[in-house]
């Protein structure tokens, strides 16, 4: 999977058309004063009006429905509409001030930082002000109250998957500089990687004629617990993407140690994420034989099937959204890693393959490992 919290590795490529003339006697007539530009963060407008109603430009609510979700998911979203390194922690905030501007008309610092933190209170108030945007415009009026419990089952799903996030922060600052520490925090970690109740119920959410942007929100959520899940320990990691991996292919985790600081039996990892890929359709070549060969094209045919649920999505989104572009990016970038990664090590230029990386779990994300 590509680096959450790394650069894009895709490289955007903007064409700069001008136009240059030659010097005329007679002035040009003075130029039409330009058309007033839309609001901070609103969607363009839809390019063809007589569309169907799913591709129309859901307005207001649904805008701010959107917003909420990439204040709340942060790098993969933020990396998918052009954060970079320096600027990701800037943008991530002032996606959030823009929503606690538009929920209370008033940049509050206290609302601010109780939306970073999904506090159950401040999530109602967005909830709630999607629906009254919805409710007054006529084409987000007939899904305003499911837009609005949208807003609360991202924000469930999310929240559990911050407390995964901080669980796995632990163990993580543990293998570098707590390491007696570790056992402890090992155990304490279980629950929280695993719980994934409302990431389930999100990707599940039957949300009307918006089913599949519920469903791509939570396709999105499933590749943060799959980042997560990076540089833990290989007994932890099924219990971090076990969950995930069943609700969308359909495959059971294998068992794991009773005691959260056991050990996998030898290859049971490499063993797991094989049978995930091969469940998301690929299945790593019988060719490639060597483990350090194995486990980075298992991983990638893992998250391409992460791609192939989103595509699965995306053309039924309506179009000039944040979500479809983030949607679309993460396709693209999946995709370009993935056929990157299988020419690197099945191709004809394979002749030297890549070393395995120095860390607990050899699969890179792209360059680093899980």
């Amino acid at each position: 999977m590509f680096a959450m919290s790394k650069p894009p590795c895709i490289a955007l490529l903007v064409s700069l058309l001008a136009a240059c003339g030659g010097q005329d006697a007679v002035a040009p007539p003075p130029a039409t004063p330009p058309s007033p530009p839309p609001p901070v963060g609103a969607p363009p407008p839809p390019q063809d009006p007589a569309a169907a109603t799913s591709q129309l430009r859901p307005e207001a609510g649904h805008n701010l429905a959107m917003l909420a979700a990439g204040c709340w998911f942060g790098g993969i979203w933020g990396d998918a509409e052009g954060d970079t390194p320096d600027s990701r922690a800037q943008a991530s905030e002032a996606r959030c001030h823009d929503v606690v501007r538009r929920v209370y008309t008033s940049d509050d610092k206290d609302r601010y930082v109780q939306l970073r933190a999904l506090e159950p209170s401040v999530v109602g108030d967005v909830a709630a002000k999607v629906e009254t945007l919805a409710k007054e415009d006529p084409d987000d009026a007939p899904r305003s109250k499911v837009l609005a419990s949208l807003v609360q089952a991202v924000a469930a799903a999310q929240r559990e998957a911050m407390v995964a996030r901080r669980a796995a922060s632990r163990v993580k600052r543990d293998l570098d500089h707590e390491p007696d520490r570790l056992s402890q925090d090992e155990a304490a970690a279980v629950g929280a990687l695993q719980d994934s109740k409302n990431l389930e119920a999100l990707l599940k959410m039957d949300a009307g004629d918006i089913t599949h942007d519920a469903h791509a929100l939570g396709v999105l959520a499933a590749l943060e617990r799959m980042d997560i899940s990076r540089d833990l320990p290989k007994h932890l990691k099924i219990y971090a993407v076990g969950n995930p991996n069943r609700i969308l292919f359909g495959l059971q985790p294998p068992a794991v140690p009773t005691d959260a600081t056991g050990k996998l039996p030898r290859g049971a990892w490499l063993a797991y994420i094989s049978d995930v890929a091969k469940a998301a359709g690929h299945a790593v070549p019988d060719t490639v034989k060597l483990p350090k060969q194995r486990e980075p094209l298992a991983w990638g045919g893992a998250l391409e099937g992460y791609a192939d649920k989103l595509r699965g999505d995306v053309d039924q989104l309506a179009k000039d959204t944040r979500l479809h572009h983030v949607s679309e990016v993460v396709i693209q970038r999946l995709d370009a890693e993935y056929k990157a990664q299988v020419n690197a090590l099945t191709g004809p230029a394979a002749q030297s393959l890549p070393k395995a990386p120095k860390s607990r779990s050899a699969a890179p994300v792209p360059k680093k490992a899980p």
